[in-house]
């Protein structure tokens, strides 16, 4: 009788004796309990799925999964989970783990292909975050109108969509509409009964532990849009859509004499005058309650914008124009200092002119001097001596020794 070789629960490698795998080196015996406490956090996770509690669930599964993430079982519970939820996105992305772990006999290839081969689905789920992403902005804005419209829409899409219905709860809450937000509150509690964000909303509304346990117990297996407080949508079996059905019983009185008439087929022909007419009003109304406001809303921002680039402008023109009077007013002061220099300069010159003319006064004119430019008697030039009558010599002095002399005073 052969004796089966052990592998590696991890990586199929074969296992030495002393219990470690001779590929990646993990203690055998410490995969068997990450396994089996991944295991007992499945069966947990798998009980509270059955009686609703979605959130513990979740909870219970994720720490599965941190034990042994290739725990096809648990990963593919966790992907239903979500996709009740209304998170398709997170569902197939733990339904794609689950087949690249496990190829064959896993149920999550069939989720996968029921899903593929229905491209509806797919669009209907990023349809479904993207207006509820729209509704979320219009929320954070303030605009709780626009984003009671997105919501509405997200929750046809999926009426188990529970965060929908907790951001409805919150739009309510904020406006003062209790009755509606405790409605739609009740609405997630029957998809997730134990939903931690729900109680805790409910709880600062004043309910008590007794009252959330009876909203909890309420059967409301088809949860609705924010608009549809009066009544439920059933879907038949043949998967057609029946008339709204109208909750609460319709009670007679009795004596009651009721006529029955002959049945009158109605025209509607002369009912498209009102049915016009009516469509104006509702558009004229919308138009002016949701596009007037946010398109008014939408220009005052633009000119607040305006109005800031025009101020920062505005402002740096004014710095620059400071900057410029500055100059002006150094250049200015520059100008008078330039002046008082050029009238001391004059004065100088004037002082100056004042000696050389008394200093012209004080040279003696000789009449050969002036009359032979400056010639002697015998014929020759550049002396600076010359004779008298009586024969005794006279000092002169010559013209260029005197523009030496002006320049050196």
């Amino acid at each position: 009788m052969a004796v089966r070789r052990k592998t590696c629960l991890y990586c199929g490698a074969p296992v030495r004796t002393n219990g470690y795998c001779t590929d990646c080196g993990l203690n055998q015996a410490f995969l068997k309990k990450a396994y089996n406490t991944s295991d007992y956090h499945y069966n947990i996770g798998l009980d509270k799925a059955r009686v609703r509690d979605l959130s513990g669930a979740i909870d219970s599964l994720k720490m599965s999964l941190r034990y042994n993430k290739r725990n096809v079982n648990a990963r593919n519970l966790l992907g239903l989970i979500y996709y009740e939820l209304g998170e398709t996105v997170m569902a197939l992305s733990h339904w794609v783990m689950s087949a690249n772990y496990q190829s064959k006999g896993n149920i999550a290839i069939r989720y996968l292909k029921e899903i593929r081969n229905d491209p509806k689905r797919l669009e209907d789920a990023n349809q479904l975050a993207r207006m509820f992403n729209q509704a979320l902005n219009y929320a954070k804005q303030r605009d709780f109108d626009l984003a009671y419209i997105q919501l509405r829409k997200t929750l046809s899409l999926n009426p188990h969509f529970v965060n929908g219905y907790l951001l409805l709860s919150l739009l309510n809450i904020e406006q003062g509409r209790l009755g509606k937000a405790r409605k739609a509150l009740t609405k997630v509690l029957s998809i997730d009964r134990t939903n931690t964000m729900a109680i805790h909303l409910l709880k600062e509304m004043g309910e008590t532990e007794e009252g959330i346990m009876k909203l909890r117990d309420e059967k409301n297996a088809e949860p609705v849009s924010e608009g549809d407080y009066y009544g439920v949508e059933q879907i038949a079996e043949e998967g057609k859509k029946p008339a709204r059905k109208i909750l609460g019983e319709i009670s007679f009185k009795k004596n009651t004499n009721t006529k029955i008439n002959r049945y009158k087929e109605v025209s509607m022909a002369r009912f498209s005058n009102i049915y016009m007419l009516v469509g104006l009003v509702i558009g004229v109304l919308v138009l002016y309650f949701l596009v007037v406001p946010a398109r008014t809303r939408a220009l005052s921002r633009e000119n607040e914008e305006l109005r800031a680039s025009y101020s920062e402008e505005l402002s740096s023109k004014n710095f620059t124009i400071s900057n410029l009077n500055d100059t002006v007013t150094e250049l200015e002061g520059r100008i008078s200092e330039y002046e008082e220099q050029i009238s001391d300069l004059e004065a100088t010159v004037s002082s100056l002119n004042e000696q050389i003319n008394s200093l012209e006064s004080q040279i003696p004119a000789t009449p050969d001097d002036a009359s032979e430019g400056g010639a002697n008697n015998d014929g020759s030039e550049g002396n600076s001596d010359s004779q008298n009558n009586d024969g005794s010599s006279v000092t002169t002095v010559a013209e260029d020794d005197l523009q030496n002399m002006i320049n050196n005073e």
